[in-house]
């Protein structure tokens, strides 16, 4: 059995191909059934991972959100039919109810952070859209702004107006040390190894994340396993699923197979085709 320093090599090893995770990622069915890509924008501030912009396409009705660990504020800006939703992290693959042609604007955070003027848990929010302004009735001129400032680079203006003068939630110590254990090993690390690195007891642990993201950490470490290898396919042009599944630390091929699966709703195999097919990274516009 490999040790614990010779797998977090390799994890970082890995992390040299693939994005870093924790909520930098995008959503990839987003990206794939787009009309015209998606655009992207990485603020300097903190609890904020990213700011979005995408046209729904006609696949809308199979656009999955996969697991990301990660809260979403998602902005339907068609002027006939606008909208807010508050979007929790799944555990699996699930449709996200998008509509042909509209346009969506989002602003993901990263890991246990969230606005606290919404007064609602991660753990509540998990796999859960609500109405935004069902926990937040004082916010409807964000809206209201958004659709009157159809430019993305002033969308992503009012986000950081807005979101600047509000306190967040954040992981404590403890959990953020976990996660940065957890993200440096790619997902691939066992509970008495967070125990160690951290100091605390598996039953606390347990609490806290529960608490400040809604999940357990050997959850959080099933999505950033999940993460790991959505990323490294994304980037790649060939990928070797038998490596990939031992370096993730799967017991096999098939195990992965069905893991990924599940939580992203095709086989490897099918989405690296995907992938490849669409040229996913011209798909993706940056914007500084």
């Amino acid at each position: 059995m490999k040790s614990k320093k010779t797998r977090i090599k390799k994890a970082s090893a890995m992390r040299t191909l693939a994005k870093v995770c924790q909520g930098t990622s995008e959503q990839p069915w987003f990206v794939l059934n787009a009309m015209k890509g998606l655009t992207q924008y990485k603020p300097q501030l903190k609890g904020i991972s990213q700011i979005y912009r995408f046209q729904a396409g006609v696949s809308s009705d199979t656009t999955f959100a996969i697991p990301d660990g990660c809260i979403d504020i998602m902005f339907d800006c068609t002027e006939t039919t606008p909208s807010a939703k508050i979007c929790g992290s799944t555990l699996r693959a699930q449709n996200a109810k998008l509509k042909s042609g509209h346009e969506y604007l989002g602003v993901r955070f990263t890991p246990g952070a969230l606005p606290r003027y919404l007064n609602i848990s991660a753990k509540e929010l998990i796999s859960q859209r609500l109405n935004l302004f069902d926990l937040a009735h004082d916010r409807d001129h964000l809206l209201e702004k958004l659709i009157t400032n159809q430019n993305f680079n002033h969308q992503v203006q009012i986000i950081l107006k807005h979101l600047a003068r509000e306190e967040f939630s954040k992981p404590s110590h403890k959990t953020q040390v976990a996660l940065n254990a957890i993200n440096e090993c790619s997902g691939n690390i066992q509970i008495n190894e967070l125990e160690t690195i951290t100091g605390i007891s598996k039953r606390t642990l347990q609490r806290l994340f529960r608490e400040e993201l809604g999940v357990s950490p050997k959850e959080f470490s099933r999505i950033i396993r999940c993460q790991s290898a959505v990323n490294q396919i994304n980037q790649l042009s060939e990928v070797t699923f038998i490596e990939l599944a031992h370096n993730l630390g799967f017991s096999d091929q098939p195990h992965f197979m069905r893991e990924f699966k599940n939580l992203v709703s095709s086989t490897p195999f099918a989405y690296q085709r995907k992938i490849l097919e669409s040229s996913y990274a011209s798909r993706i516009q940056q914007v500084s």
